[in-house]
């Protein structure tokens, strides 16, 4: 059982009532922590209006609540209303004794970070045993997460910071790891001799519903292709360390983002699309959504080929591929062999591996995967154990960067096409192509 305190900022937030509260109510469920939880917010709220609402948003989220266990978890809680852009406000925070593993969770938008570091660090809430998680976005270019992370690094160690990807709380997506990891025959069949492509998808049939305000500045290569998707590819392809221990495991990954080809810019245009949801039926288009410039040249759609410069993978093209108001929602990784038999690592809906195989009959091979604890709870709990393996270290962050730069550069110098798509379709036409012209299709 684990025992800390829990210093929640933003606790009034979508994510912190829909995810985090949710989170460490079931770790507190399964007996594996018992946490003493500051939650603030701006909002001027008493203790029992605060509960009132965690009753009202959070609840909805948890299955199988046991009420009894939910009113002794809340008695765990302590609210305070504070204004982070208020240094004062910051005292309420050291009314208690500073807890020799305490955690400070940052739900709340990027462009407070800075300030509120140097708030924290005033009274003296940057100690050793004192451990920040920092949500996405940390930057929307090379420049800017470089700016963040100087703000950060004035007042915290790379020890102490925690960046969060939930995905990469996902047992499914760690799987992609452990496996081959644990398997010889893995290891031996993912290498170029005996893969002729990989694909990586990420589909939603949601549009941007009521973020678009979040979402036009950021868009699809942004929100998900940049953090999700490349930390999955670097899970299937990096050499796999001696020792999985954090440090291994982000130096391999580090390893891996560095060795994946520069895009040319004559080839960009021919590399990655680009597009963007239009109106169907009674489905709406991205333009018409709330908050989205009429004029929006945001792509909620990327497709994309790779290649990665290490010896074990040279000649093995990689297509990614995210959309928003897709067909169908699923997230995969489909390992396509010469000769066409795929294994694929399905990650959502209802994780599983599956392989086919040429027989006189064609035969599949599938086992349904435990998806295991809910991806927020894992990670918190990782940040209790003070465990960084499946957090990101900001070199990580930097080469993503300097690889998508210079996509996201001719982007805004219009130097590629923006394409369109109906709502509740597969992408553009492009985007197949971009296979069909290689002999293959999507899976």
């Amino acid at each position: 059982m684990r025992e800390g305190r829990f210093i929640l900022l933003g606790a009034t937030g979508d994510l912190a009532l829909r995810k985090i509260f949710p989170a460490l109510y079931r770790a507190y469920q399964d007996q594996r922590l018992t946490p003493s939880i500051l939650a603030t917010s701006r909002s001027r709220l008493s203790q029992a209006e605060f509960l009132q609402i965690l009753d009202t948003k959070s609840k909805p989220h948890l299955k199988n609540l046991d009420l009894t266990l939910w009113e002794s978890f809340t008695q765990h809680i302590e609210y305070v209303a504070m204004d982070l852009t208020q240094a004062q406000d910051f005292r309420v925070l050291t009314a208690r004794p500073l807890h020799p593993n305490t955690i400070i969770y940052f739900s709340i938008a990027p462009e407070f970070f800075a300030t509120t570091c140097a708030h924290l660090a005033q009274v003296g809430l940057n100690a050793p045993q004192v451990k920040i998680v920092l949500e996405k976005p940390l930057g929307v270019d090379l420049h800017s997460a470089r700016a963040i992370h100087k703000s950060i690094a004035q007042h915290y160690q790379e020890n102490q910071i925690y960046r969060i990807d939930h995905y990469l709380g996902k047992q499914s997506v760690q799987n992609l790891l452990h496996l081959r990891a644990s398997n010889p025959l893995l290891q031996t069949l993912l290498h170029r001799d005996h893969v002729d492509h990989v694909q990586v998808s990420v589909c939603e049939t949601l549009g941007v519903e009521s973020r678009g305000g979040f979402y036009d500045p950021m868009g699809a290569l942004r929100d998900m292709l940049q953090n999700h998707m490349l930390q999955m590819l670097t899970l299937l392809t990096m050499p796999l360390p001696s020792n999985l221990n954090a440090s291994s495991i982000r130096q391999a990954k580090l390893s891996l983002l560095q060795s994946l080809k520069p895009l040319e810019n004559k080839n960009l245009a021919s590399q990655v699309i680009r597009a963007q949801y239009s109106a169907d039926g009674a489905l709406a288009g991205y333009r018409q959504e709330p908050h989205v410039n009429p004029n929006s040249q945001t792509e909620t759609f990327v497709a994309l080929k790779l290649e990665i410069d290490r010896p074990e993978w040279a000649g093995v093209p990689f297509y990614l591929r995210t959309g928003k108001r897709m067909g169908s929602s699923f997230v995969e990784v489909v390992v396509s062999f010469k000769g066409g038999a795929p294994l694929v690592f399905r990650i959502q809906p209802n994780p599983a591996i599956s392989l086919n195989l040429h027989a006189n009959t064609p035969l599949v091979l599938q086992s349904t995967l435990e998806s295991g604890m809910d991806a927020y709870q894992r990670l918190i709990l990782d940040a209790f154990d003070s465990n960084q393996s499946a957090f990101n270290h900001q070199d990580e962050l930097e080469a993503a960067w300097v690889w998508l730069d210079p996509i996201l550069q001719a982007w805004q110098a219009d130097q590629t096409p923006l394409y369109f798509y109906p709502a509740g379709s597969f992408g553009p036409q492009e985007a197949f192509e971009l296979l069909e012209k290689e002999g293959r299709a999507w899976f």
